[in-house]
């Protein structure tokens, strides 16, 4: 049975997920604007391996009024974009949502303003970041306003050999 859960957890035993919860917000109205967000990082000695977090699952949840015929999306990266706008296709970016507001022939519309990402492989085993940082992107168009996302990550720290955390680190730049 050990064996099991020393597979899910990477080493670490850490079958109990943590929550990190922060905001992305614009610096002005329909601005690009990207935030850093640091990460826990576990400082103790841990032989030949090195711990790094397991992202299972994000949520978020945009906290300011959107308006109709409008665009807007936060993206997850561990490199920073600045103002450039990026997309889901972006290899760093590990969770995002994006929305657009339009109306129907009805003239009702729909706008749900909380999404979640899982980014687990079905199985139990999620994204893993070695950077001692991440990134959200908010962008906008359309909106008239400093959009604010509220961001909660679902995450277990995981036990690496230093080959893989080399590789990991080496991928997410």
């Amino acid at each position: 049975m050990k064996r099991g859960r020393e597979s899910l957890t990477g080493g670490t035993g850490d079958v109990n997920p943590q929550y990190l919860s922060f905001q992305a917000v614009q610096s002005a109205a329909d601005t690009n604007t990207t935030i850093t967000q640091a990460l826990p990082i576990q400082r103790l000695p841990t032989t030949g391996r090195s711990q790094i977090m397991e992202i299972l699952r994000v949520y978020f949840e945009l906290a300011t009024n959107v308006e109709v015929d409008a665009n807007y999306g936060c993206f997850l990266t561990t490199k920073s974009f600045g103002t450039t706008g990026i997309s889901s296709n972006e290899p760093t970016c590990f969770a995002y949502f994006a929305s657009q507001i339009g109306l129907t022939t009805s003239g009702m519309f729909n706008v749900s303003k909380k999404y979640e990402h899982d980014c687990t492989d079905g199985a139990g085993h999620g994204i893993l970041v070695a950077t001692d940082n991440i990134f959200a992107q908010v962008k906008s168009a359309g909106t008239s306003a400093a959009n604010t996302v509220n961001i909660k990550i679902l995450y277990r720290m995981k036990n690496v050999n230093l080959a893989e955390y080399i590789g990991i680190v080496q991928s997410q730049q």
